[in-house]
């Protein structure tokens, strides 16, 4: 039961989220497909960001990966 109202709050959290982008985006001159996709990927991220295999956790392995490079690189000995 609580998984099927959790889908419920997420699918209209979407829905009504939807409807406010287009109304903001209808009083928006510019760019308005752009900002919605924009939008759209930064909530996706947001809402997956404790899944193990999701972009956040891809971002953060990356990131550490490449902070790792550098502590290693400075390490080294130059010639």
């Amino acid at each position: 039961m609580k998984k099927l109202l959790l889908v419920l709050f997420i699918s209209l959290g979407l829905i009504s989220g939807l409807l406010i982008s287009s109304f903001t985006m209808s009083l928006l001159s510019f760019g308005a497909g752009l900002t919605l996709w924009v939008t759209l990927i930064c909530a996706y991220i947001w809402g997956t960001k404790n899944d193990k295999d999701g972009f956040y956790r891809l971002f953060k392995d990356t990131h550490q990966s490449n902070l790792d490079d550098i502590e290693r690189q400075e390490l080294e000995p130059t010639e």
